[in-house]
This record gives C-alpha cells, structure tokens and sequence, in this order.
C-alpha cells in the first residue's frame, strides 16, 4: 500500500528533523497522485502510528494542495484539489490527471531547540 510506504518515509525524515534538533508541527504537503484525500490522510496517519508511534501522528498536518486539471467539456483549465473535481465554468468532470505525485515534509514554525 503506498501509504505504508510513504508513512515509513515521513517517520524516516521527522526522526532525523528532531535528532537534528528540529521543533514544531510538521506539515506533509502532497500534490495530486491520490483518489480520496480523507481516506489518503487517515491510512496515512494509520501507518504512521504502527512505524513511529513515538512521533505522534496527529500532530501531523496533511495539506493538500490544489493540481492543474483541465475540463473534459469545454476545455478550461483550473486548480483544484479533490480527485475527480467539477469545472466551475460549465459543470463538467476534469479529465484525469496526468501529473505525478509530489509530497514533501516541512515545518513552517521550524524551532530549533
């Protein structure tokens, strides 16, 4: 499951970010690459709780930002974060996406201790 994956990745560099003296919420920023985003950050969290309970995974912020998506009706190209998101023009599903997936662990009230 790629969430397996990406929970033992996320613990991997929050482990490091706290030996290195690193304080604060980190935040998980994901782009595109997933279909349900709340059943994406509760299997996430999940597999993150089983690799590295000593983290506390709901301390975690999993932000999910917006993709390009283009109209599979008129063609408008929009923004959007929901996996099979509606054109605001015309009402039409976005086609799929073809942009790969970018997650990156960061800490915006970054501490050092």
């Amino acid at each position: 499951m790629h969430e397996a994956a990406l929970a033992g990745m996320v613990a991997i560099d929050w482990r490091k970010a706290r030996n290195d003296g690193v304080l604060g919420r980190p935040r998980l920023l994901i782009r595109g690459g997933h279909d349900e985003p709340v059943d994406f950050d509760a299997a996430l969290r999940l597999h993150l709780q089983v690799v590295a309970p000593e983290l506390d995974p709901g301390a975690l912020e999993i932000v999910h930002l917006p993709i390009a998506r283009l109209c599979g009706g008129c063609g408008r190209q929009f923004k959007a974060t929901a996996p099979s998101p509606v054109c605001p023009t015309c009402g039409s599903v976005a086609l799929p996406s073809t942009a790969a997936e970018e997650v990156e662990l960061d800490w915006p009230n970054r501490e050092a201790s």
